[in-house]
């Protein structure tokens, strides 16, 4: 069996790799998507897995032309990601067969205390994951999609950092924020 591991992030490789080679897979890699596209035929892989974050906008072109049949027939393709998709994304992966792999790696996110200031209400503590590498906060709350803070408080466990942050995603209880610098 074999797998296509297309990332250019060496954490993401180093996490991936162990994973599969467990599994029986014999790993290809691939640090540029244009490549792996014009090899696939050749190369015939049993999964691929890849990042909608590094390739935002050519995993559903990869996607596509595997689901076409050009790259070997029943190919599953996996998306990992630190992030949640954009609504629009979940629905063009659900379209094309995608499955995400699950892609929890400890060392690509920190656990953190947190404090909201809402201009006029009360602060709001929350513990959390902190992806620093993409600037996101995930944490268990109901906000609004859009919401801004001007002042985040985060804990570490060393030390205190504060930012602005406004609201990407909510699904399921799960608050997504991305952190700016004062």
């Amino acid at each position: 069996m074999k797998a296509l591991v297309i990332s250019d992030r060496t954490e993401i490789n180093d996490y991936v790799t162990p994973l599969l080679k467990e599994k029986g897979f014999d790993i290809i890699h691939y640090r540029w998507i244009i490549k792996a596209l014009d090899n696939i035929e050749e190369i015939q892989p049993d999964i691929i897995v890849l990042s909608a974050g590094e390739y935002p906008r050519h995993w559903k072109t990869l996607a596509g032309f595997v689901q076409s049949g050009i790259g070997g027939n029943n190919v599953k393709v996996y998306l990992y990601e630190t992030s949640p998709l954009s609504e629009e994304d979940e629905k063009k992966a659900d379209e094309l067969g995608v499955l995400q792999f699950e892609f929890i790696n400890e060392s690509l996110y920190k656990s953190v205390e947190l404090v909201l200031n809402e201009a006029c209400g009360p602060f709001k503590f929350y513990t959390g994951k902190y992806y620093e590498e993409d600037k996101l906060i995930e944490i268990e709350a109901n906000l609004t999609n859009g919401s801004y803070y001007k002042y985040v408080s985060i804990y570490d466990g060393d030390c205190v950092n504060s930012y602005s942050a406004k609201v990407e995603t909510v699904e399921d209880g799960i608050a997504c924020l991305k952190v700016n610098s004062l």
